[in-house]
C-alpha cells in the first residue's frame, strides 16, 4: 500500500465533524466518518472523526484540506467575538448616515479619531496620538479584538493605521487589525466591515485550527495542511490564520465541489442540509459559481469575492419554540438536540421526564437545558455580573434544566436570562429541534430518542396539538424554507433586479401558493408555476428527509450521492489553489493631440495605471503583470508544484471600459502533494 497518493479531508461543522480518506491516484473515498462537534474542546471531535479511518493508511497522507461552517454559523447567529472599530477621518455623522447599509448599525459603539488625508493618500494632518495613548484602554474595554480603518488608507500603505494599531497593541495587549492591509476597495465602510469581520472571526479560526494541528500531531500525521476559502479555492494553514474572514463559505464552497464531484454533474443546484443551516449554491461547467459583488453575510456589506450562495438558518438543530400565543417558530438559533445532550448526560432524560410529568405544558421552554461551552469563562476580557458567574460555575459539574438553573440562582423562571452568556458562546442551550423530531418518527435514532419523545410531547402540550401533527407540521415546514430558498437562489441567478433587491411581496405570496399547490396543481383556470431542469443534488445527513419535497415542488429531478453524508470533506480535498486577478482597459479621457499619444489607460491589480499607444500592447503587458501578481498570490497561498494559467478576454460595450483581461493561476491539491512527496 506504500507510495499511495492519499489526503485526508475533514470538515467541521455545527453539529458533525467529518473525515474522509481520498486517494488521488483512483478518485475513490477510501474510508469516512462522522462524529460529534465538541465545542468545549474541537481536538476532541476532530479526533473521533479521524479514528474511524485507517491509521495506517491516515500516517501515508501528505495533504489535508479543511473545510468549515463555523465562520458562517458565528455570523448567522451573531455568536463572532466581540470587536470595536476604530475610524481615522470618518466622524460619527457619517455612520449614523451610511453606516446601517453596511453593518454598522451604533455608531455609539464605533470609536473615531479626526484626521485629514487626501484622495490620493497624502496626510495633511495626523490624528491625536497622544488622545489615543490615554483612551485606549477604555475604549477597547470588554472587546476581543481591534479594528483601525482610515478612510484613504488604501492609498497611502496604510500608514496611520498601522501607528494606530501599535498603540492600541501596546496600550491593551489585544489583536488591532489594519483593514487597508487586508483588503483594498475604494469604500472605506466595506473595508470596515470586512475588516471587523475577519477580526471577529480570528478567535473562531484559530482555536480551530489550532485544533486542527493539535489532532494530527497526536496521531502522528505529518502533513500539509489547507483549508478551503470562500471562493472554492484553497490556503495554506499559515494564510488562513490571518485572513479568518476568507473561511466564511468555506463549508458551502465545500459542499458544491463534494457534491458536484460525488454526482457526476457539471451543472447542478447543491442543498447542502447541516445542523445550523442549509446552504445551497450552483455549479456551472463543473465549477461553483461566483457572486459578482462582495458578499453580503447578514447585516455585514462586505468587499470579498466569494460563492454564489446563499445560507438560511435553518438545519437539524434549529431551536422549535413557542410564544404566548400558540405559534410555533423554527429557527433562527441553534441549539443542541435534546437527543444529543441526552446521549451524553443520561440523568437529562430523567430530569426531563420528572420535568414533563410535573408541567406537561407551559409558555415558557421548560424543557430547554443549559451546558457550559468555554472552559476559559473565566478568563474572558469581559466581566460577568454574579449571578452569571454563579451560574457557570455551576455549569462546570453538568447541565441544569431552565427550572434547575433558576432555582440555583435563587430567583424566578421568568427572571433568567442567559442570553448574554449564549451571544459569546460562554453558554449553550439544548431543546427540541428536528433532529429530534427525527428520532420521535423513527427516521433517525443514533441518539437517546426517550429524551426527544420527552421534548416533543411537552411542546406538542403546549401548543395543544396531537404529537404527529406537530411533527408532521414541522417535516413540512423545513421542506417549504427548502423550496423558499432554492427558489430564491434561482431568481436572484437569472435576474440582477432580485440579487439587489430580494424578493418582494407578491413574489413571496406567488412561491407560497406554488408550496401549496404542489399536490393538488392548483387552479386550473391559471397555470403558473417556477421549474428547473437542472438537477438538484442533496448532501448533508439528513436531506434526504426534506429534499423530495422541495424538488418536487419545483419539478426538478433530485439526486441524494453515495457518500453524501461526508460530501464536504471530500470537497475539501478536492479543490485547487487558485487566484483570479483582473485588468481594465479603457480609452484614456485627455484629448488626442497627436497619433503617437497614449490613449489606452490600463488599470491592474498590484499595479499603477499605465498608458499604452496601441491596445494589443496594452494588453500584452497587463496579462504579463496579472499572470506576476497571480502567481505570487497562489504561492502565498501555499501552492506548490507547476502552476497553470487561464487567460480571459472580456470586450465590454458602452461605458469608458474598452476590454476586460481576467487571469486565473491555479494548481490542484493533487499537483502539490506530488510536489510534497
Amino acid at each position: 500500500m506504500t507510495g499511495m497518493n492519499l489526503a485526508i479531508g475533514i470538515d467541521t461543522g455545527g453539529t458533525c465533524t467529518d473525515a474522509v480518506l481520498y486517494d488521488f491516484d483512483t478518485h475513490r473515498v477510501l474510508g469516512q466518518n462522522k462524529a460529534l462537534t465538541t465545542y468545549d474542546d474541537l481536538t476532541r471531535g476532530i479526533l473521533q472523526a479521524l479514528d474511524g479511518l485507517s491509521p495506517a493508511l491516515c500516517q501515508q497522507a501528505r495533504l489535508v484540506g479543511l473545510s468549515t461552517t463555523l465562520a458562517i454559523n458565528a455570523c448567522v447567529v451573531g455568536k463572532f467575538r466581540r470587536t470595536r472599530l476604530l475610524l481615522l477621518g470618518i466622524d460619527r455623522r457619517g455612520i449614523a448616515k451610511y453606516g446601517a447599509a453596511y453593518g454598522f448599525t451604533d455608531p455609539d459603539d464605533i470609536r473615531y479619531l479626526p484626521c485629514r488625508t487626501t484622495i490620493n493618500g497624502s496626510i495633511e494632518e495626523e490624528p491625536d496620538w497622544e488622545l489615543l495613548q490615554t483612551n485606549a484602554k477604555d475604549w477597547f474595554a470588554g472587546v476581543e479584538a481591534c479594528v483601525i480603518c482610515e478612510i484613504y488608507g488604501m492609498r497611502n500603505g496604510a500608514e496611520l493605521e498601522k501607528k494606530a494599531a501599535c498603540i492600541v497593541r501596546e496600550q491593551t495587549d489585544l489583536p488591532a487589525v489594519c483593514a487597508s492591509l487586508l483588503f483594498g476597495g475604494l469604500s472605506s465602510l466595506e473595508r470596515a466591515a470586512s475588516a471587523v469581520l475577519n477580526a471577529g472571526l480570528l478567535p473562531v479560526m484559530r482555536d480551530f485550527l489550532d485544533a486542527v494541528k493539535n489532532a494530527f500531531r497526536a496521531r502522528g500525521i505529518d502533513a500539509s495542511i489547507y483549508i478551503v476559502r470562500l471562493d472554492s479555492s484553497l490556503m495554506s494553514l499559515d494564510y488562513s490564520a490571518e485572513h479568518a474572514v476568507e473561511t466564511l463559505l468555506s463549508g458551502p464552497a465545500a459542499s458544491a465541489l463534494g457534491g458536484s464531484a460525488l454526482a457526476g454533474e457539471p451543472n447542478a443546484i447543491i442543498v447542502d442540509m447541516g445542523g445550523t443551516t442549509t446552504d445551497i449554491a450552483l455549479v456551472q461547467n463543473g465549477a461553483p459559481l461566483l457572486s459578482d459583488d462582495g458578499i453580503r453575510i447578514g447585516e455585514w456589506k462586505t468587499l470579498i469575492r466569494g460563492l454564489f450562495s446563499t445560507s438560511v438558518a435553518v438545519g437539524g438543530d434549529s431551536a422549535i419554540r413557542w410564544d404566548i400565543h400558540g405559534n410555533w417558530t423554527l429557527g433562527p438559533d441553534r441549539i443542541i438536540p435534546m437527543c444529543v445532550l441526552a446521549s451524553l448526560y443520561p440523568d437529562v432524560t430523567n430530569i426531563l421526564c420528572q420535568q414533563v410529568e410535573n408541567t406537561p405544558n407551559h409558555t415558557l421552554m421548560l424543557h430547554e437545558f443549559l451546558t457550559l461551552a468555554r472552559a476559559d469563562w473565566a478568563n474572558l476580557p469581559f466581566e460577568l455580573d454574579m449571578n452569571e458567574q454563579k451560574l457557570c460555575r455551576t455549569l462546570e459539574a453538568g447541565p441544569l434544566s431552565v427550572q434547575q438553573a433558576a432555582d440555583v440562582l435563587g430567583i424566578d423562571k421568568y427572571q433568567l436570562h442567559t442570553r448574554v452568556l449564549e451571544q459569546v458562546g460562554i453558554v449553550l442551550r439544548a431543546g427540541l429541534t428536528p433532529t429530534d423530531i427525527m428520532h420521535v418518527r423513527g427516521d433517525y435514532t443514533h441518539y437517546d430518542r426517550n429524551a426527544s419523545l420527552y421534548a416533543a410531547r411537552f411542546a406538542a402540550g403546549s401548543l395543544h396539538l396531537e404529537l404527529q401533527a406537530l411533527c408532521e407540521e414541522i417535516y413540512a415546514e423545513v421542506s417549504r424554507r427548502v423550496f423558499d430558498a432554492v427558489s430564491q437562489m434561482l431568481l436572484e441567478h437569472v435576474s440582477p433586479y432580485y440579487r439587489t433587491h430580494g424578493l418582494d411581496d407578491g413574489m413571496r405570496e406567488l412561491l407560497r401558493l406554488q408550496w401549496e399547490n404542489r399536490v393538488s396543481g392548483g387552479c386550473s383556470m391559471l397555470q403558473y408555476a417556477f421549474r428547473t431542469s437542472v438537477k438538484i443534488i442533496g448532501i448533508g445527513g439528513p436531506v434526504h428527509l426534506f429534499l423530495p419535497a422541495a424538488a418536487k415542488a419545483l419539478g426538478a429531478e433530485y439526486i441524494i450521492p453515495e457518500g453524501a453524508a461526508t460530501a464536504n470533506a471530500v470537497g475539501a480535498v478536492t479543490g485547487q489553489v487558485t487566484c483570479t486577478a483582473t485588468a481594465e482597459i479603457r480609452m484614456h479621457s485627455l484629448p488626442i493631440e497627436n497619433e503617437e499619444q497614449d490613449i489606452f489607460k490600463v488599470l491592474c491589480e498590484g499595479q499603477p495605471p499605465c498608458y499604452f499607444a496601441a491596445e494589443d500592447m496594452a494588453a500584452a503587458w497587463a496579462s504579463e503583470r496579472l499572470i506576476e501578481y497571480t502567481a505570487a498570490r497562489v504561492r502565498e497561498q501555499g501552492a506548490a508544484g507547476e502552476l497553470s494559467f487561464v487567460t480571459d478576454t472580456e470586450n465590454v460595450t458602452g461605458g469608458k471600459i474598452f476590454t476586460r483581461i481576467h487571469v486565473t493561476a491555479s494548481t490542484c491539491l493533487g499537483h502539490t502533494m506530488k510536489e510534497v512527496c
